[in-house]
């Protein structure tokens, strides 16, 4: 077949998602999403009800014309509540109508109007008072908000539909809202925590406990429900490496335990603490438009999000960066001796310490000029820097958590970062019991390394019931988002993920078969992770697998369409834009209009070994009706293009568009557009999968070059990944930027994939 420029059949990709003017807050059964595709939301309202569309369109007829009534100083809708520094009717101060439906989206916001009996209690950390009655906003010289959390929560009403409302900028320490004690009314009437005043920053929160939760105890409900949490900061100081209370420790953001459910979370910030979610709720949980960030554990899994419920789950419009791992500290110690008399009485100090591997053996430390715990870690400090040459470690103590943080920011985020006991060694004083030695707090040092167990997103759990629609998923420790048993993940960006997303694992419980659909999806690169090199977009798993007492996770019933995977630039191995395997059959599977461009390396170690492959098929017996169709896989930089067994089982492929730098026919095994065992050329492709109506032959794009840089030097902002990761950790409700969203990058994203018919 003659090697030409061609025209897809079809458009490469076919735009379908309208940034989410169909998606709405909640899912109602785990068939679909309440008001997805403009049905009822939860309380029966229809898309339009409450106020302007969820993109920002034209107000639907009968809404006022003229300025926003939520920032006129006027209460329009007569709730005794004025504009949007007092009124949840209010998206923000560019809401053109004050009044609102309960859980109804305005602008992608979820707005809420009280009852007649709904009372509520304001708190200040700033201006209260734990004297006052909480039921005024601002101090009048007699009354005035509360001042404590506690002290609020104290004055609402299990099974009401109460309001507590937290003063936006207000700075609370170790202050949580704990075992959360009550429940909203219904749907329509949950209650309510969340936010007032004239300020935009969120009320920020700096804790070393969980902040939210629903545990058993306390005397509460085990079927707590109802309940939306919105607009906090949460900071778990302790996990902070630049925050002088680090101590490697901390507890989760938000945590449900319980039965009940029916729980939204949106416009929460949490850093350095993950949202988990267990227990047995029965109605739905949604997280929506919060930014995670940095969660990690130094002695167990962490994950930003961690899922098995198997009520409906709604992840919608998040950020969610670094979640498993921290790449600004490599070990700390909890140590126990912080006597610094202690140390100075040492001339003659010994220890190991392992970097990524690799260890050195410190000898001779001489701490009888340290005075204090700083000057001990001065000394540990030197020591590390004598050893390995490496000027940038860093060594600091903070007495607060009586721990010392290791920072070697030349080292990579490798296995293994620890001290060891130089007891055996000839002379000297061992360190190591000094440093970690017993600890009640549990083992004494730690290394926050990303793993294969560690990522953004853990979905273990929901047969089908999860959704995750235009999240920005960044950088998870080994990789983006794991939805073990299946559901729709649409029109999300994934950003520098290890895997942007695996379906299926062999440690399922076993029962129903897994499947879903993944559309409209960007996936922008891969990464190594520290114990794996990796360069995996998609990975699909199917499998018999009996791990752990795991019954069969098979695939049946899964659509993967209108996709972009395009410029692995750090994933090294294993570098495969999409992959279906296992080894259990893949029944009803169809791929189609997708696009893989350039998923391959920016330069190769040797370059007659281009193994980067777009698609691969491995499709064991009993397989059945896996139709791959009407998709574009280019590889501008070399590196294969599809690959499957020399008798593929159950696959039918056709239409599909092909081309490679790499040269076809091949000259070497390991190099070349299609991949059998090896390198095969065309005829012996056909031969071997029946592929027909295949093209080869570049298409020409408008601009398929496009990334998340050349995004921003669009925008106006400075060109780095690094710049964009920045901002996009920013967003908040009253700071919102909607060209920072998935949806709005994507589109960018794939204008430029629009075939170019001037050429």
């Amino acid at each position: 077949m003659r090697v030409r420029d061609v025209q897809p059949r079809r458009a490469a990709v076919v735009v379908t998602c309208a940034l989410l003017s169909g998606c709405y807050g909640y899912i109602r059964d785990p068939a679909g999403v309440a008001g997805a595709d403009g049905g009822p939301t939860l309380d029966g309202t229809v898309p339009g009800d409450g106020g302007p569309g969820v993109d920002g369109a034209t107000p639907d007829a009968g809404f006022p014309p003229g300025p926003p009534q939520c920032n006129d100083g006027i209460d329009n809708d007569g709730d005794g509540l004025v504009d949007w520094q007092y009124d949840l009717g209010c998206w923000g101060a560019g809401d053109v109508t004050e009044g609102g439906r309960s859980n109804a989206l305005e602008d992608g916001w979820t707005v809420f109007e009280p009852s007649a009996d709904t009372r509520i209690v304001y708190v200040s950390s700033s201006v209260g008072d734990d004297a006052w009655t909480g039921l005024v906003p601002e101090p009048n010289g007699t009354d005035g908000p509360k001042k404590t959390v506690a002290a609020g929560i104290a004055q609402l009403r299990d099974g009401s539909p109460d309001w507590l409302l937290i003063r936006r900028g207000d700075v609370f320490v170790d202050e949580v809202l704990g075992n959360w004690p009550i429940s909203g009314r219904s749907e329509s009437e949950p209650a309510v925590i969340a936010t007032y005043g004239s300020a935009v920053d969120r009320p920020r929160f700096e804790v070393s406990r969980t902040f939210f939760e629903t545990i058993n105890g306390g005397g509460v409900s085990r079927n707590r429900s109802h309940v939306r949490l919105l607009g906090l900061h949460v900071l778990s100081y302790g996990k902070d490496p630049d925050d002088p209370r680090f101590m490697g420790q901390g507890g989760s953001c938000i945590q449900w335990l319980q039965e009940g459910g029916d729980f939204l979370a949106e416009d929460i910030k949490c850093e350095f603490a993950q949202v988990n979610l267990q227990g047995a709720p029965t109605l739905p949980i949604s997280i929506r438009r919060s930014v995670l960030t940095e969660s990690y554990s130094l002695n167990s899994h962490a994950q930003s999000i961690f899922s098995i419920v198997h009520s409906p789950l709604l992840l919608e419009e998040n950020v969610v960066h670094h979640g498993g791992s921290s790449n600004r500290f490599r070990l700390a110690m909890w140590v126990p001796e912080t006597d610094p008399a202690v140390w100075s009485a040492i001339s003659d100090g010994q220890v190991y310490f392992v970097f990524d591997g690799q260890a050195f053996s410190l000898v001779n430390l001489d701490f009888t000029q340290a005075s204090s715990m700083t000057g001990v870690a001065n000394v540990l400090q030197a020591g590390l820097r004598g050893v390995t040459g490496d000027a940038t470690i860093e060594v600091s103590f903070s007495s607060v958590g009586r721990t010392f943080q290791v920072r070697a920011p030349n080292f990579p985020e490798g296995e293994i970062y620890e001290v060891r006991t130089s007891s055996g060694a000839p002379g000297g004083t061992d360190l190591f019991p000094l440093l970690v030695g017993a600890d009640a707090r549990g083992p004494a040092q730690g290394s926050p390394n990303s793993t294969i167990f560690n990522r953004n997103h853990y979905i273990a759990s929901s047969y089908g019931n999860t959704v995750m629609r235009g999240n920005v998923d960044a950088d998870g420790a080994s990789g983006g988002a794991q939805l073990r048993m299946g559901g729709v993940y649409e029109n999300n960006l994934s950003l520098r993920n290890a895997h942007a997303l695996v379906i299926g694992s062999n440690e399922n419980a076993g029962g129903p078969d897994i499947g879903g659909e993944v559309l409209n999806n960007v996936a922008l690169g891969a990464r190594d992770i520290s114990t794996q090199k990796q360069g995996t977009g998609f990975l699909f798993i199917s499998t018999q697998a009996t791990r752990d007492g795991a019954g069969s996770s098979l695939i049946n019933g899964l659509s993967v369409h209108d996709n972009i995977l395009a410029h692995n630039e750090l994933g090294t191995y294993n570098i495969r834009a999409l992959q279906v395997e296992g080894d259990g059959p893949v029944r009803d599977v169809e791929v189609y209009r997708n696009v893989v461009y350039d998923w391959a390396r920016p330069s190769w170690e040797d370059p007659m070994d281009q193994r980067a492959l777009g698609f691969v098929f491995l499709t064991p017996d009993g397989s059945s009706n896996i139709h791959v169709h009407d998709n574009v896989l280019h590889q501008p930089n070399g590196g294969f293009l599809v690959a499957t067994f020399a008798n593929p089982v159950g696959l039918r492929l056709e239409n599909n568009t092909y081309w490679s730098a790499a040269p076809n026919p091949p000259d070497v095994w390991s190099r070349g557009w299609y991949f059998i065992a090896r390198s095969t050329t065309t005829e012996e492709w056909q031969a071997a999968t029946g592929e027909t109506g295949m093209q080869e032959g570049r298409v020409t794009y408008v601009d398929p070059d496009r990334t998340i840089e050349t995004y921003m030097a669009s925008i106006g902002e400075t060109p780095t990944y690094e710049a964009y990761i920045d901002l996009a950790l920013k967003q908040s409700k009253h700071a919102w930027r909607p060209e920072l969203t998935a949806p709005v990058i994507n589109d960018y994203i794939r204008a430029g994939f629009v075939v170019d018919t001037s050429r």
